[in-house]
């Protein structure tokens, strides 16, 4: 990406808020440290009635169950010297859950199953997971293992949050009293206080003051864990980033090639025939493969003449030609994405960094006969800036829109198209024209820019295939279709300084370095060694479950 050289780098820029902010939080945390020493004495002076009071028996112990005020107070996990109550457990549990029955409904649309069954209490269908003797766990007995790593994962985050000196925002503390707000709103529609809604919501004891707390700690630990991983991906070196690509190339780049498959037929034996004479006629009828692929081969001098001969060849037995493209062009392949669909021999010929445009080979394998033809080869791929102004369908059925309604959504995108190119052409009014223009929300406020986008970042294909032509150069425009709409489309820059292999490498030596960083934190002899009390562990997930199968039985009685 072209740059003022003047600009600062965005690693530049975070390591200097990140400085200013660890400073301002140093003296706001000094301030504040006598109100916490105050608060944990006043804490333990609740827990000392509270379990005074369970002690007496059933009646009180009831009253105060009914609210969860034990749950609130007993301790289900021990992360180091944190402890994580019961009520807070349950909230971590409920999470788990929660997000499990998301993705089995979300994979369920599509006609997936995987393995977790919403109809069913966690305690009575098994899990993926096996235990050290090889057997299958209950998706309850799941939920509480990955309930206490959960736990861990925030309370070490926020803790290391804390003593960095973090402090959340004016934003940040705004976002956590709406959320409060709009669950408090939520409960009144549903005739519930605050505190019964959320009780109801993530189990007893837990309030509204729990439920501050845990999105205070939630945030100020993704912050932390956020800046870590950046901090770990900044640490690694340009110069161990080329000796991993010098080293092992083909894994990164990228390589244009047209191929066919010649197959062979797999042969049975005929009726008393000997293996032998089974294997010389398969030996023959590969060789006719061979020899039909060698005489398209031959005739092969552009890409063009490749095409024409594979269709050709398809027609050939065909009572009506057709032109179809019977050749793939596979773009931007990669080396194993080549592998899979031919074999290694044919991606070390494709990838080789001797190749150039034009070269040919015939390559024989175990299934087929493959023809390649190399029409750009191996290369480095980057990112791009691109802009675009989406103008949406209107249609009856999105699902199912019609020719003449594509026409009319067209007409209007080429009408402000061609209103926008009568004046003067540049991005700054492109970036306008898209703020007033598309419905495309996520960009509108940033005048449709999408910024260091990739080939690996799954757009749909036409606007792929349009932002990443090879002949694309700054200032170009377009208007490309997909099944959202038609996409006004403004071509910034081709980022060649922001390779796909620079930033692979930097990504997954930076996830490697996390894993070894979260390796010492987690540590089972570490500062937040994990501690747990199965009394309250089980006795949340059995209740849980109970729960489920009440809510289970309630439903399926209407």
């Amino acid at each position: 990406m072209a740059k003022n050289e003047s600009s600062k780098s965005k690693a530049e820029i975070y390591r200097e808020e990140r400085k200013a902010r660890i400073a301002k939080a140093a003296k706001q945390n000094a301030k504040s440290i006598e109100k916490r020493s105050a608060a944990a004495k006043l804490i333990k002076k609740v827990v000392a009635i509270v379990l005074a009071v369970a002690i007496v028996g059933g009646v009180a112990w009831k009253i105060v169950d009914t609210v969860g005020v034990i749950e609130r107070f007993a301790t289900a996990v021990e992360i180091g010297d944190t402890k994580v109550s019961a009520a807070e457990y349950n909230y971590y549990y409920s999470a788990q859950y929660q997000q499990m029955a998301y993705y089995a409904d979300y994979y369920a649309q599509s006609g997936m199953n995987i393995g977790f069954d919403t109809a069913v209490a966690p305690d009575e269908q098994d899990s993926t997971e096996k235990d050290a003797d090889g057997n299958a766990i209950t998706w309850a007995d799941s939920f509480k293992k990955t309930s206490v790593n959960y736990a861990q994962t925030i309370v070490s985050y926020y803790n290391e949050a804390v003593k960095a000196g973090y402090k959340l925002s004016e934003d940040e503390q705004k976002e956590i009293s709406e959320t409060i707000e709009n669950y408090r709103e939520q409960a009144a529609t549903n005739n519930y206080s605050l505190n019964a809604y959320l009780r109801e919501s993530f189990g007893p004891g837990f309030n509204e003051k729990t439920f501050k707390k845990q999105l205070e700690m939630e945030t100020l630990a993704k912050n932390y864990s956020s800046d870590k991983a950046s901090e770990l991906n900044e640490g690694i070196t340009d110069e161990v980033i080329k000796a991993e690509y010098d080293a092992n190339r083909k894994n990164y780049d990228y390589a244009d090639v047209r191929y066919y498959a010649f197959t062979f037929t797999t042969l049975t034996a005929q009726e008393n025939e000997t293996e032998e004479a089974l294997a010389a006629r398969q030996k023959a009828a590969n060789a006719a493969v061979e020899a039909e692929a060698k005489a398209i081969f031959d005739k092969l001098t552009d890409e063009a003449s490749f095409k024409a001969a594979i269709t050709a060849y398809k027609n050939k037995d065909a009572k009506e030609a057709t032109d179809k493209d019977y050749t793939t062009l596979s773009e931007l392949a990669t080396y194993n994405s080549f592998v899979t669909a031919t074999s290694e021999k044919a991606a070390d010929w494709a990838f080789d960094t001797a190749r150039k445009a034009g070269d040919k080979t015939m390559i024989t394998g175990e299934k087929a006969v493959y023809i390649i033809f190399s029409v750009k080869p191996v290369y480095a791929m980057n990112s791009v800036d691109v802009r675009h102004c989406l103008i949406e369908f209107e249609a009856e059925d999105s699902e199912n829109v019609t020719d003449a309604e594509k026409q009319a959504t067209y007409t209007k995108a080429k009408a402000l198209f061609d209103e926008w190119a009568a004046g003067e052409k540049t991005e700054e009014t492109f970036a306008k024209f898209a703020t007033d223009n598309t419905a495309d929300t996520g960009s509108a406020e940033n005048g449709g820019l999408y910024e260091g986008i990739r080939i690996s970042d799954n757009y749909v294909e036409a606007f792929e295939d349009w932002s990443f032509d090879p002949a694309r150069k700054a200032g170009d425009t377009g208007i490309v279709e997909t099944e959202y709409g038609y996409h006004i489309m403004y071509f910034v820059s081709d980022n060649t300084d922001d390779t796909d292999w620079e930033n692979s490498i930097r990504t997954t030596k930076g996830n490697e370095a996390l894993e070894k960083y979260e390796e010492a934190l987690f540590a089972e002899d570490g500062e937040y060694a994990i501690k747990e009390h199965s009394t309250w562990i089980n006795k949340v997930s059995k209740d849980f479950c109970d729960k489920i199968r009440k809510n289970l039985a309630y439903s399926s009685s209407y």
